[in-house]
C-alpha cells in the first residue's frame, strides 16, 4: 500500500505519493498567485482548493499502488472562514500581511507578552493569527458571518471528511492556542470576539479524521475508504520528512522564506525566548517542540535579485538554456569570502529581531564591483544573518551535530557547503526533496500501522543524499567577515527596521 502527503503553500500546492520504502511513486503541483497591494498579501482559498483537488486527481491516478491514508501539510496563521452553506466569505490573509501590527502593539495594553508566551509559545508579534483575528473584528464583519474558522489543513481536512480536526502544530500558530492544556485560549480568542466552538477541535498529528467522502473519493481518483490523518504545519511536517527525531539533528526549510528548527529538551517559554524572538513550537511528533528561527527572505530575494540587479545575465541564461543560478553558483564558488556586506532584509527581518516593515542594505560597493560579487554577498548576508540566529539558541541547549536543507536551497551544492562552512555543522540533503509531504506520507502512515514507530518509518522512507563538512580553513576566514556583518547589523538595525521599537 502507499500513503500521501499533500502540502498547501503560499504559492502553490503539490501532492507526493509514496511507497513504504519511501520511494515515489508518483507527484502532481499547480501553482497559484497570491494577490494584495498596499502591504495587503491574500490567497483565495476557492483557487487553493480547486488546484489541490487536481492534484490529488493526478497523483492517485499515476500511482502504481492505492493510497491508503493521506495526510495534509500546510502554511500556518492564515484562516479560511465559511458560513452555513460552506461558502468563503474572504480571501485569506498571509503571514507577510501588515493588517495586525497596530493590533499587536495595542494588545500588549491587555496582556503582557509574557503570558502570550506562556500560554501559546509564541513570542508577541504580528505574524501570527491572534492579532490578524483583531484587525478583522475591528473592521469587518466576516466573523459575524462565519460558522467555521479553518487553517489550510483542517479546511482541506475538512472538505474530504466532513469532519473538524486541526493539529497542534497548525493551532499553535494561531496565538490563540494553549500549547500546555492542548486546548484553544477563551482568554485570547475573546480579544478578537471568538471562542473555541467557532474552530476544530485540535488533535494530535497523525489522528485519523476518517475517510474521504464517497462521491469525492470517486472524482479524485482514490479507492472507497481512503483515510486522512491530520498532518501539521508545513514546517513541522517538513522537519519530520527531513528525519529529524533527535535533538542533535536540525532542519532547515529553504523556501521563499527559511526556517531553520531544532529540537528543544522540552517545553520551555522564558523571557530569554521572547526577547529574541524564539517560539516553542509544538512539533508533529507527540510531546515534542521546536524552537525555529526564520529568515523572512529567502528564495524570494535571490529571485528579486536575478530578475532585476542580474536580468542581463538571466536573459543570457535563458538563451543558451543554462539555470541561472546553477550558472551563477559556479561562479561564486570559485572565490573567497567577499568583503561586501547584505543585510538582507529586503521588506522584512527574521531573527533575532523580528519586523514586517524593514529596510535592506548593501554595504561595499565600488565602481569595479562585479556582479558575482553582488550575487556571492547576497547569499554570504543570508548565511551571516541564520547564522547570528543560530547563536541565539545557544542558551537553549541546542547544540546540533547536522542540518539537513530542505526545499529549494537544498539544490545548490555551493549554498550547503556555504552554510556548512560558516556554521561550523556538517550540512546533508535528503533523497527526496519533498521533505513537507515526505512528513505527511510518514504520520498517514503511522495512522495505520501505530504498531510501527515514528522512528522506523523514518529508518525506512527517509535517506540521505549528500553530506557537505565544513572546511575549517575557510570557516576561519568567514568568521572574520561575520564580525563585520555583525557590526554593521548592529549599527543599523533600528535604523532599517522602521517599526521593531514599536514592541519593545
Amino acid at each position: 500500500m502507499a500513503y500521501a502527503g499533500i502540502d498547501i503553500g503560499t504559492s502553490g500546492c503539490k501532492m507526493t505519493v509514496y511507497s513504504s520504502k519511501g520511494q515515489i511513486l508518483s507527484s502532481a503541483k499547480r501553482t497559484y498567485q497570491e494577490t494584495g497591494h498596499s502591504g495587503y498579501r491574500e490567497l483565495n482559498a476557492d483557487m487553493v482548493w480547486k488546484h489541490t483537488k487536481e492534484v490529488i486527481k493526478e497523483a492517485a491516478a499515476a500511482s502504481s499502488e492505492l493510497i491508503e491514508s493521506i495526510a495534509v501539510a500546510s502554511l500556518g496563521e492564515s484562516i479560511v472562514c465559511i458560513n452555513e452553506h460552506g461558502t468563503v466569505l474572504a480571501n485569506s490573509m498571509l503571514t507577510g500581511d501588515k493588517r495586525g501590527i497596530e493590533e499587536c502593539i495595542r494588545l500588549q495594553e491587555s496582556v503582557s507578552k509574557k503570558e502570550v508566551m506562556n500560554i501559546t509559545g509564541l513570542p508577541l508579534s504580528e505574524m501570527y493569527s491572534l492579532p490578524k483575528f483583531i484587525w478583522m473584528k475591528n473592521h469587518t464583519d466576516i466573523f459575524s458571518k462565519s460558522k467555521h474558522i479553518f487553517f489550510y489543513e483542517d479546511y482541506v481536512g475538512y472538505l474530504l471528511t466532513g469532519k473538524r480536526m486541526v493539529s497542534y502544530s497548525s493551532a499553535a500558530r494561531s496565538m490563540a492556542f494553549d500549547i500546555k492544556r492542548k486546548s484553544w485560549s477563551d482568554k485570547l480568542l475573546s480579544f478578537a470576539g471568538l471562542n473555541k466552538e467557532r474552530f476544530s477541535a485540535p488533535v494530535p498529528s497523525g489522528t485519523v479524521l476518517g475517510t474521504v467522502l464517497p462521491d469525492l473519493a470517486e472524482e479524485l481518483a482514490l479507492s472507497p475508504g481512503t483515510l486522512v490523518a491530520a498532518g501539521g504545519h508545513d514546517q513541522g511536517c517538513a522537519g519530520l520528512g527531513s528525519g529529524m527525531i533527535l535533538p542533535s539533528e536540525g532542519e532547515d526549510g529553504q523556501g521563499t522564506c527559511e526556517v531553520m528548527q531544532f529540537i528543544l529538551p522540552g517545553m520551555t517559554t522564558s523571557s530569554y525566548m521572547i526577547e529574541n524572538g524564539i517560539p516553542c513550537a509544538p512539533y508533529v511528533v507527540p510531546d515534542v517542540y521546536l524552537a525555529q528561527i526564520e529568515l523572512t527572505n529567502c528564495g524570494i530575494l535571490m529571485n528579486w535579485s536575478r530578475d532585476t540587479i542580474f536580468s542581463n545575465i538571466f536573459n543570457d541564461c535563458v538563451e543558451r538554456g543554462e539555470d541561472f543560478f546553477s550558472y551563477m553558483d559556479c561562479l561564486a564558488s570559485e572565490r573567497a569570502p567577499g568583503d561586501i556586506l547584505v543585510l538582507p532584509s529586503f521588506g522584512s527581518s527574521g531573527n533575532p529581531d523580528i519586523c514586517y516593515d524593514a529596510l535592506g542594505t548593501i554595504c561595499g560597493l565600488t565602481i569595479h564591483t562585479q556582479p558575482v560579487e553582488l550575487y556571492q554577498a547576497i547569499k554570504e548576508g543570508m548565511a551571516y544573518q541564520m547564522y547570528m540566529a543560530y547563536q541565539t539558541l545557544d542558551q537553549l541547549n541546542i547544540n546540533a551535530d547536522v542540518i539537513r536543507i530542505t526545499g529549494g536551497g537544498a539544490a545548490s551544492d555551493y549554498t550547503l557547503q556555504l552554510r556548512a562552512d560558516i556554521f561550523g555543522v556538517p550540512m546533508e540533503t535528503i533523497d527526496n526533496n519533498q521533505a513537507g509531504t515526505m512528513g505527511c506520507a510518514i504520520l498517514a502512515a503511522h495512522a495505520v500501522r501505530p504498531d510501527v514507530s515514528i522512528e522506523e518509518l523514518i529508518q525506512n522512507m527517509v535517506h540521505t543524499k549528500k553530506r557537505f563538512t565544513p572546511r575549517p580553513q575557510y570557516h576561519d576566514l568567514y568568521m572574520k567577515h561575520y564580525r563585520h556583518y555583525k557590526k554593521l547589523y548592529n549599527m543599523l538595525t533600528n535604523f532599517t527596521n522602521k517599526s521593531i521599537m514599536k514592541l519593545k
